[in-house]
């Protein structure tokens, strides 16, 4: 192989690795807005479920004897929203960060499917960059 074959070989092999990077930190970035933006909303549930029960805990604090049953009931009902509230932003934030690990997993695990895909992406965009 002459020279020019090899430069052009070593060249290739750098912008699909460039490109490689490129997806993988913008599947990367793309995860993490994910979690970022489902935190305050995490927190928002929290603290709802937080001012829920307080507000349970106020009303069995007035309640009379007669009605303490019903107070407890509520009070039950409002724990249980939380504890729902507080598992689901849990999930939440667990799926957005299997979310990126599952991006970075399949890079790692597919490299050459990974590298055919960003070949063809880098393809592509010379493509575009010479056409005009």
């Amino acid at each position: 192989m002459d020279q020019q074959g090899e430069a052009a070989v070593s060249d290739a092999a750098a912008k699909v690795g460039d490109t490689l990077g490129e997806l993988a930190a913008k599947s990367e970035k793309m995860a993490q807005e994910q979690i970022d933006q489902a935190k305050p909303v995490l927190r928002n549930l929290r603290e709802t479920a937080g001012a829920a029960m307080d507000q349970a805990t106020d009303l069995a604090h007035k309640a009379s004897t007669a009605g303490a049953q019903a107070v407890d009931a509520i009070q039950g009902a409002a724990r249980d929203v939380g504890n729902q509230a507080s598992r689901a932003a849990t999930a939440v934030y667990e799926q957005g960060a299997r979310a990126g690990g599952s991006v970075t997993r399949y890079t790692t695990e597919q490299p050459l499917t990974a590298l055919l895909i960003a070949a063809a992406i880098g393809y592509g965009i010379a493509y575009l960059i010479h056409r005009s």
